[in-house]
């Protein structure tokens, strides 16, 4: 059950307890000396049982003090039944046993102290895995939440590698992603923690967990014939150890979640791969909902916008500028004629042409823009932050680069295409989407029943 040290200079009444104690389960050993005790204390002892004789009149040291501060400790009564107090031990465990001392005493004594250890480091461990659960419990809703998300995948891949970092201990966390479908819908912009796999997918740890779709954990790469220093690579980092989880979306293989390197030096554990996998499942499963979110927002042909994300999209825009008092322009935009370019040049070169269209738009936007294709050859474009005076700017700029194109001369056509539009401003021409949609596309047709090739003003 025990081993017990009994620190004693040899005539402690504890001697002739040795065989009772045997019979109990304990083992008794005993030491003479400070370095004789250290060596029994290193080995493993249950309890400590201090004679007073063994005590030096300051008591003793700090360091040995310490060194038993979680070992339970009994000390004997002095001369004449006094306790000594400068014992210069002051653990948690310690008992002082009075004098006659009988067997029973003892080892009652010797149980009670044995079981509140015992009692405690149960509630410690307890207390550990409840915390660890509580971490656990939040890395899950962490990623949950991360997954939710599907306007910026980027970030949200970020947030899951750093906290996969956390969970783990890891000295590194990185994302290696293929060349799939996917990605070619939302591209990833290569950093430090999201990469291309650029090799074969049977070269390297990576290559083989990409390849067969299976978690795997490389305690020591140095020992796996698999390891290659280039394709399992991490930015400015020896690597010794290497988490791999899978990323799928349909059971197909997509890219692969990494951890590198235990800060402690210490191997990863099953937990550190059950975190990994979990992160991967739902990692999966965001890139999934932002491919299909991204293809269900963008128009087939010109790849903009279509008018389902032009709705969200204006209804986000209208909280902001209620929340923060700010503006934003709206442009209406519609391609004169383009019946007759149809007609002219068949629908393949019309829709060619949009595509052209559509390439300029976006070349002399800005990112935050949002440029819609509205239906056919009609166009909306979503200036946030925008006056109305900035937004008959832009309008004039897009007008004249359209005006002076020539639309598919790689082709071997040199067709001229203009284009009128019409601009509403929020508040101030209108309190909500579908008043500022009306607006400007009645500023437009103001134009097209005009001159055509002219920017009109919502009044």
């Amino acid at each position: 059950m025990g081993r017990i040290l009994l620190l004693d200079k040899g005539a402690s009444p504890v001697h002739p307890f040795k065989k009772p104690l045997a019979r109990k389960g304990f083992s008794l050993v005993t030491a003479g000396t400070l370095k004789d005790a250290v060596a029994f204390i290193r080995d493993g002892i249950d309890l400590i049982t201090v004679d007073p004789s063994f005590l030096p009149p300051k008591g003793l040291s700090r360091r040995f003090s310490r060194l038993v501060a979680d070992i339970p400790v009994i000390f004997l009564a002095g001369p004449q039944g006094s306790r000594q107090n400068n014992t210069g031990l002051n653990g948690v465990y310690t008992a002082h046993v009075p004098s006659p001392l009988s067997f029973r005493d003892y080892l009652r004594c010797l149980k009670m102290l044995l079981k509140d250890k015992t009692r405690d480091e149960e509630i410690k461990t307890l207390r550990a895995q409840l915390m660890n659960r509580r971490k656990e419990l939040a890395f899950y809703a962490d990623i949950i939440k991360m997954s939710s998300s599907v306007t910026d995948a980027r970030k949200g891949l970020n947030a899951t590698l750093d906290t996969i970092r956390q969970m783990t201990g890891a000295r590194a966390c990185s994302l290696l992603f293929n060349d799939e479908p996917v990605f070619q819908v939302m591209p990833l912009a290569v950093s430090r923690k999201i990469s291309k796999f650029t090799f074969s997918r049977s070269v390297g740890i990576s290559g083989w967990v990409l390849e067969k779709g299976i978690p795997l954990t490389v305690h020591d790469v140095s020992q796996d014939r698999r390891f290659n220093a280039q394709a399992d690579s991490f930015s400015n980092l020896k690597i010794r150890s290497l988490l791999c989880a899978p990323l799928k979306i349909k059971d197909r293989v997509v890219g692969i979640l990494r951890a590198a390197n235990k800060k402690d030096g210490t191997p990863f554990t099953d937990e550190d791969m059950n975190l990994l996998i979990t992160a991967a499942n739902y990692t999966s499963i965001a890139l999934e909902r932002t491919f299909l979110y991204e293809k269900l927002k963008n128009d087939e042909l010109t790849n903009l916008f279509n008018v389902r994300h032009l709705d969200h999209a204006l209804e986000m825009e209208i909280e902001r500028a209620l929340r923060y008092q700010s503006t934003f322009s709206l442009i209406f935009m519609d391609i004169d004629n383009f019946k007759s370019v149809n007609d002219k040049y068949g629908h393949l070169v019309g829709s060619r042409a949009l595509i052209e269209v559509a390439h300029i738009l976006q070349q002399n936007l800005r990112k935050v823009d949002v440029i819609s294709r509205y239906g056919g050859d009609e166009f909306v474009i979503i200036l946030p932050q925008t006056a109305r005076d900035a937004c008959l700017l832009v309008a004039e700029r897009l007008r004249k680069v359209i005006e002076k194109n020539l639309f598919l001369r790689q082709q071997g056509f040199s067709i001229r295409i203009t284009a009128s539009f019409g601009i509403a401003t929020f508040p101030s021409d209108a309190a909500t989407k579908e008043e500022l949609l009306r607006m400007a596309d009645t500023a437009m047709y103001r134009g097209k029943f005009s001159t055509k090739n002219i920017v009109f003003s919502a009044r």
